[in-house]
């Protein structure tokens, strides 16, 4: 009996998009779809090192995403807007031009979308619009903000940008509850 043709990287990961999708969605989690353990499984090798360069080749799109990737068709994957949309979206509150501090709560207001009432600092765009008007790291005045009490910082488990809120507006979670009423009575 002759053994049936393997798939080559390419064949197998974009036949894994098409069939591996759920309408309305585009594209694939690597991680919670079981593509990268359908891949290790399929061709013993990583699936990391396989996607990063299909994408670099222009074969397929990836977009970071919270516990992996998501695996896109070639023009399927969202648009991210460009660092000077994200400066004019920011900017068109008004025809004076904002302080540095003024710039990054426009940014938290008009970069958010419902329901979430932060930002992420790099998936956002926030972080290369601050680099590219102001030409300095947000990182330090968005640190001086949050210790100030300007605004409030979230760091990630994934260490890649953190979370920007308006003060009071990051998630408070049971156990912060628990201990305000214990240390104040």
């Amino acid at each position: 009996m002759e053994e049936e043709r393997k798939l080559t990287e390419e064949e197998f990961v974009l036949q894994a998009i098409k069939k591996l999708r759920k309408e309305p969605f585009r594209g694939i989690h690597s991680v919670y779809s079981g593509f990268n353990e359908a891949f290790r499984k399929y061709f013993g090798t990583n699936p990391v090192e396989a996607t990063s360069r299909l994408a670099a080749e222009g074969k397929l799109e990836t977009r970071p995403f919270k516990g992996g990737a998501m695996l896109f068709l070639p023009g399927e994957a969202p648009k991210r807007p460009s660092a000077d949309e994200i400066i004019q979206l920011i900017l068109e509150s008004g025809d004076r031009s904002l302080s540095e501090e003024e710039f990054v709560i426009e940014g938290i207001k008009k970069l958010r979308r419902e329901p979430y009432k932060g930002i992420h600092s790099v998936f956002s765009g926030f972080n290369d619009a601050f680099r590219k008007h102001f030409n300095k790291d947000p990182i330090e005045l968005t640190s001086k903000m949050a210790s100030a009490g300007k605004i409030e910082i979230i760091p990630l488990r994934s260490g890649k940008g953190v979370m920007l809120y308006l003060p009071g507006e990051g998630p408070r979670g049971k156990k912060t509850d628990e201990a305000l009423k214990k240390i104040l009575g």
